[in-house]
């Protein structure tokens, strides 16, 4: 699966990519208007500007330096349309231009530098304008004013709270998809998403990780006596059971069905088997009711750790679920890890 920052980028590569063929089309377009008018410059910074834009679309949706190519593009874009403004001869309606300017940064980069992008393009914009074009008629110059920094305003204001709900919502719907709906615990695909981050700052701090998985033991028969219902309701006192007596900084996931995978990061390999096997402990003296009948729930667990089982989230998990049969083998409800212990 991809991470947010992967998704986000192929959001916004797609626009882009259609901002890049617009530009060169749109450049090619006016440098042959403004080299018909007389304006010679401006005319070739347009049609070089056309040139750079088809270039760089042919290899934005594939480069890894995209951030590098957003600047490349959006500071002579923004800067072209400054000149525009600014020469003589050139018309008011530029300025319809330069409110395109909050929608394509927050587009391009997102809420944070998109508004520090269009607050230094739009208040330059707005200046170049003034100077220009405001005339000695004081009453229309108030009003073409309040036309233009109002319009400006509007422009940044919406574009604003656009992104805002947009990665609200983003943030949500990702932590939807990463979540078991069932016991609310992260899902498999969190769990996957979550280890590479968390096994590379254990790398960067040479910090030991175990990864843990858990099977309830004769979890049909649960199904069978107490019906589905019944079983979806041990599975929730499960995994309320394991999220109040595991810490913030582990990672508790629901792997399926009645598996639950655990990263445990800072515990060297003994501490973690006897953390492992104090959960079982306390699982095994905290009897689950359910319709006034007492269910006594165990669970079997396999333990493996990062560095001598792998580093990668595949073969600690294979390691781990390997060790959890073996468990299983022994008679249930215990804890085997590298030195298969129960």
């Amino acid at each position: 699966m991809h991470s947010d920052f992967d998704h986000n980028t192929q959001y916004r590569r797609k626009v882009l990519q259609v901002l890049l063929m617009i530009t060169f089309i749109g450049g090619f377009v006016f440098g042959l208007i403004n080299n018909y008018r007389g304006l010679y410059l401006l005319a070739g910074l347009e049609m070089g500007y056309g040139i750079f834009s088809f270039l760089v679309w042919r290899r934005i949706m594939n480069t890894t330096r995209f951030q590098f190519w957003v600047m490349a593009y959006l500071l002579p874009f923004f800067s072209i349309m400054m000149f525009a403004l600014s020469v003589p001869n050139s018309s008011q309606s530029i300025y319809v231009w330069i409110l395109t300017i909050p929608v394509i940064s927050y587009l391009l980069m997102g809420r944070k530098p998109g508004f520090y992008f269009s607050i230094v393009f739009m208040t330059l914009g707005i200046c170049i304008f003034h100077l220009k074009f405001l005339t000695d008629d004081i009453p229309l110059n108030v009003t073409v004013s309040l036309n233009v920094v109002l319009s400006s305003v509007l422009m940044i204001a919406l574009a604003h709270v656009y992104e805002c709900n947009r990665e609200t919502n983003e943030e949500r719907l990702m932590e939807l998809a990463g979540t078991d709906k069932l016991t609310g615990l992260a899902n498999r695909m969190r769990l996957v998403d979550s280890f590479v981050a968390t096994s590379e700052y254990a790398k960067r701090h040479n910090l030991d990780m175990s990864v843990v998985l858990f099977d309830l033991d004769f979890f049909k028969n649960i199904n069978d006596l107490h019906g589905h219902h019944g079983g979806d309701a041990a599975l929730c006192f499960v995994a309320n059971f394991l999220q109040k007596h595991t810490r913030k900084s582990d990672l508790l996931a629901r792997f399926g069905g009645e598996e639950f995978a655990l990263v445990m990061q800072g515990s060297k390999p003994n501490d973690s088997f006897h953390q492992v096997d104090s959960l079982r402990k306390k699982l095994l003296e905290t009897p689950f009711i359910y319709n006034k009948q007492t269910v006594n729930i165990t669970f079997s667990a396999g333990i493996s750790h990062y560095g001598a089982d792998g580093i990668n989230l595949d073969d600690l998990l294979v390691k781990a679920d390997e060790r959890l049969y073996l468990a299983k083998e022994k008679g249930r409800n215990c804890v085997v890890d590298h030195n298969l212990q129960g």
